[in-house]
């Protein structure tokens, strides 16, 4: 009776599944075998998995195709994007914050001796891309800046003759350049 109590408390339960589906090795295999002939609560287990793949395996084959709703992609992305949770408490932006800072210590700590180097680094990146920015940001302005001056002074000074004579040069320029370059497309050809 000691007997089979020591081969109930090794009884490999988890491996049953892999033993049917072949996922186990020819060594494990035969251990399996040797412990089914022995351990009848096992073979029990291992019958009752066989009859239930049998059975669902039936059940499947008598089954026609199941047909799907024609409207089910929309009902499946409706419910995922329905129960899925973002920031929407402070205790989840808290949460966030915490692991991010978390992360931060870990790649700190990761980076041991080399952190000043790494930060320097990363400043100077900063430092360009903040240089880059601002001289982009300075031309966005001062274009802008002289588009509005020149709106000013044409809404201010509105005369049309004059706008004629601006619209008859921009179209006389704009035709130019157009066939400047179609010249220049001829030639190159």
């Amino acid at each position: 009776m000691e007997k089979m109590q020591n081969i109930a408390d090794k009884c490999p339960v988890d491996e049953i599944a892999a033993y049917i589906d072949g996922e186990l090795d020819l060594e494990q295999e035969f251990a399996l075998d040797a412990h089914f002939a022995v351990c009848r609560s096992c073979s029990f287990e291992l019958n009752q998995q066989k009859q239930f793949l049998c059975g669902l395996s039936s059940s499947l084959k008598h089954e026609g195709e199941i047909e799907l709703p024609a409207n089910f992609a929309k009902l499946i992305v409706a419910n995922a994007e329905s129960t899925v949770s973002g920031v929407r408490q402070p205790s989840e932006l808290y949460n966030a914050a915490f692991i991010c800072a978390g992360l931060g210590l870990f790649v700190l700590f990761a980076l041991g001796g080399d952190v000043r180097t790494t930060i320097t680094g990363i400043y100077g990146v900063l430092d360009q891309g903040a240089v880059v920015a601002g001289f982009i940001g300075h031309i966005i302005f001062s274009v802008v800046l002289g588009i509005v001056i020149v709106m000013r002074s044409i809404a201010t000074e509105f005369r049309v003759d004059v706008a004629m004579v601006i619209l008859a040069a921009s179209t006389l320029a704009a035709s130019a350049m157009f066939v400047s370059r179609k010249i220049l497309g001829i030639r190159r050809a």
